[in-house]
């Protein structure tokens, strides 16, 4: 069992290997044929655990491809993109409700059409909605689609992971009608009336949404600001449905039954109390992880439960590794794409570190807490630094008071006020107001602990097999006393800490133009220096690309201070994140194109004939000048080119017509070898004069996908390519990095979506 598992595991990880999936009928008889040799000649020389392993991973792969095919084949029709489709389906998980309407997933049930969307209904005097409705929604739809860079959320992956085969938002039209209502029984349903009764207990509350966390894994009501405490203390992970949860409420299924068995002792004829206790506890804690939205954590802790429950009944012991087997296992067959959402790295890497802490029967008195504290806070390093690009330094105090608060006390309260609602409702709204107090007080002391310095450390985009040798590294450093080489442990952990991503040679430098959608956020890079010219937009509180994109983004490479920072004018799609970086790191020279543009912060006025040098490139302010008439906020925009002595870029915001023919009209010097097209290649923008002047042999696109502007415009394209000058927009290749070399060598650059690619991703098969 445990070979199968491990093996059938390692077979899945073909998901994260492969950059498009394999035509099905080639994978499948190649597997079978091929696998089947080898497997029949591993069990003929009596090599049976070799043969069971190779079985493990041809299943595991071809099962984990074949699902992700089954995925792909429920993507929104591509011929659907941009249209309004008329859909009927099911609200499927507890909607979130937000200030211009709400967002939810739907299972569309149409003849034509049936895959899970996520959809937007934007309107203010949008109806109620409820888990587990039947709708009928007009809906203007588009495939998978997600910002892609380095050290940043991988959109897509997550939809993949999650099944989801597009997004799309509701029209108004008089065909939107509900057209049955939910089922009482339904879990999401019973989930969103426990998610409405915590939100009327608990009104006024900052913490309602901490408790609908940790009572049904309802996490949308969690204002961003805690999410970046308990993220920074490394204690995210308790909002998660543990184990500890559904064992409590597994305790509440055997206790009654234990009661009425000692009572009346003649049900032991009838039915044995270990099997009654253990059916009724197993019963009510499968009830309780779809009530949890059983995810991989819950689904995790339940197989390991029923697990040992059943060993209770058939009175076996069942070893703890044959658990964990069983339930890894169960896990990738519910879920094959399990591997592709860090939950699963989390929840299984915790649970084998506290079995391997177990065997090490390390007897330490009162410190032995703080010791497997330690230890956990250092195993789960590499996959903090890996996933999440920091190490929180502050975690092992936190977690030390964080866990046994929310364990055994915040816990107990939200599960005793769930028990309560359903008939005394006063009583649960008294039991959760104490676990929101209770809450309340750990997360003041969580943010102070958050607020010190060196609480938490971001670190670069580490290469995997850095963190590969990390984790070996920990592995080494907890086996037993006198087995050698355990000091190696600390030198493979050293990468963590110490690696760099490779310097910007001096005279050369790098524009990064990262992907933002509909918008502009690009970051220019010399050997000791970093520019960044613009941010992009700013959606919501909980949608900055500042901090959703271009922080993780310089976290990634190491950098830590921004010498000048450059809002090239006022739009919200390239102004809107200035506020999150000005924040979160240390900007030496911000240069806005008018004063009233974050006046908070005291930037100065880029103007034309501004320069400086950094490390041999130098920079010049060539717009706007002092006399441009045109008082129009685009026209106004700031320009910068930049050059060494071989190559240069002029960078252009958004600047139209009126302000080209400015800068011709001045005589300025435009000639450059690459243009970042104006405002995104609207058709107000690169006149024929302008394109001609500028000469470039490469331009750059900063657009949003399917975006409702049209940018950038037919016409501006076809007069690009009328010059035979290579256009690439970062809406097709991702973050587009250009490195501009010290000499006359040509440059280079990398497509983010190119290099990357995955089989989870849009354009893989074209």
């Amino acid at each position: 069992m445990r070979t199968f598992s491990v093996s059938f595991f390692i077979g899945t990880l073909v998901l994260w290997v492969l950059p498009r999936l394999p035509l099905f009928d080639a994978l499948f008889w190649g597997s079978v044929m091929g696998g089947g040799g080898l497997i029949g000649a591993a069990w003929h020389y009596r090599h049976r655990q070799t043969a069971i392993l190779l079985a493990g991973v041809l299943l595991g792969g071809v099962y984990a491809l074949w699902v992700a095919g089954g995925v792909r084949a429920d993507w929104l029709p591509a011929a659907w993109e941009g249209e309004d489709i008329l859909l009927t389906g099911t609200i499927a998980d507890v909607p979130e409700r937000r200030a211009d309407g709400s967002s939810f997933l739907f299972d569309s049930d149409t003849a034509t059409y049936q895959g899970r969307l996520r959809v937007a209904w934007y309107a203010e005097d949008a109806p109620t909605l409820q888990a587990g409705e039947r709708w009928q929604l007009l809906i203007r739809g588009k495939r998978p689609n997600g910002f892609m860079n380095p050290n940043g959320f991988d959109y897509e992956q997550w939809l993949f992971s999650q099944r989801i085969g597009g997004s799309g938002y509701v029209r108004e039209s008089p065909n939107n009608q509900r057209l049955a209502a939910a089922a009482w029984w339904q879990p999401n349903y019973l989930r969103q009336q426990l998610q409405e009764k915590i939100a009327a207990a608990l009104p006024n509350s900052g913490m309602t949404g901490l408790v609908q966390g940790l009572a049904i894994a309802y996490t949308a009501s969690i204002p961003q600001q805690q999410w970046e405490i308990l993220r920074q203390t490394g204690t995210i992970h308790l909002l998660a449905i543990s184990g500890l949860h559904i064992t409590m409420v597994a305790g509440l299924g055997i206790l009654p039954v234990w009661g009425i068995w000692r009572l009346f002792p003649g049900l032991y004829l009838w039915l044995p109390l270990r099997v009654a206790a253990g059916l009724s506890g197993g019963v009510l804690a499968t009830a309780y992880s779809l009530l949890a939205g059983f995810n991989i954590p819950t689904q995790r802790t339940l197989i390991m439960l029923l697990v040992v429950m059943a060993g209770l009944v058939w009175r076996r012991q069942v070893p703890f590794s044959i658990t964990m087997s069983i339930a890894l296992l169960l896990v990738l067959l519910l879920d094959p794409l399990a591997s592709l959402a860090v939950g699963f790295w989390l929840s299984f890497l915790t649970v084998a570190l506290l079995a391997f802490l177990g065997m090490r029967q390390r007897k330490l008195g009162k410190a032995s807490v703080v010791w497997m504290q330690l230890v956990l806070s250092l195993g789960t390093l590499p996959l903090a630094a890996g996933f999440f690009g920091m190490i929180s330094l502050s975690s092992p105090i936190a977690n030390l008071l964080a866990i046994p608060i929310v364990t055994f006390v915040v816990t107990p309260l939200v599960l005793l006020g769930m028990v309560f609602t359903s008939w005394w409702e006063t009583a649960a709204t008294w039991i959760w107001t104490v676990a929101a107090a209770l809450l309340q007080w750990l997360m003041w002391v969580l943010e102070w602990l958050a607020a010190l310095p060196l609480s938490s450390v971001y670190v670069p985009l580490i290469p995997l097999p850095w963190l590969v040798l990390a984790l070996v590294g920990f592995m080494l450093l907890w086996l037993p006393r006198g087995v050698p080489g355990r000091w190696l442990g600390w030198l493979l952990m050293l990468p963590l800490i110490l690696y760099q991503p490779p310097k910007i040679a001096p005279g050369a430098f790098r524009l990064s133009a990262l992907d933002v959608g509909q918008g502009l956020a690009s970051v220019v890079q010399t050997a000791n220096h970093t520019l960044v010219f613009d941010t992009g937009p700013k959606v919501s509180d909980s949608f900055d690309t500042g901090e959703l994109v271009v922080l993780p983004w310089l976290r990634g490479q190491g950098i830590r201070q921004v010498d000048t920072l450059i809002v090239s004018h006022a739009d919200n799609d390239h102004s809107g994140g200035a506020n999150a970086l000005l924040n979160a790191l240390p900007v030496t020279n911000l240069l806005v194109s008018s004063t009233d543009i974050l006046a908070d912060h005291h930037p100065n006025l880029c103007a034309a004939g501004h320069s400086w040098q950094w490390d041999g490139v130098i920079f010049t302010v060539l717009h706007p000048t002092v006399d441009f008439p045109d008082g129009k906020e685009n026209n106004r925009s700031c320009v910068l080119k930049i050059a060494n002595a071989a190559h240069s870029v002029l960078l252009t915001a958004d600047i139209e017509r009126p302000a080209e023919k400015w800068l011709l009209k001045r005589g300025t010097a435009l000639q450059a070898e690459v243009l970042l097209l104006p405002h995104h290649g609207s058709k107000t923008s690169s006149s024929p004069a302008f394109i001609q002047a500028v000469a470039p042999t490469l331009g750059i696109v900063t657009s949003g996908y399917r975006n409702r502007f049209n940018h950038p415009h037919p016409s501006v394209t076809q007069r690009y390519e009328a010059r035979d000058i290579k256009l690439l927009d970062t809406a097709k290749t991702g973050e587009l990095r250009l490195d501009f070399p010290a000499n006359p060598a040509a440059l280079h650059w990398r497509e983010w979506r190119t290099a990357k690619m995955h089989l989870w991703h849009r354009y893989l098969i074209k």
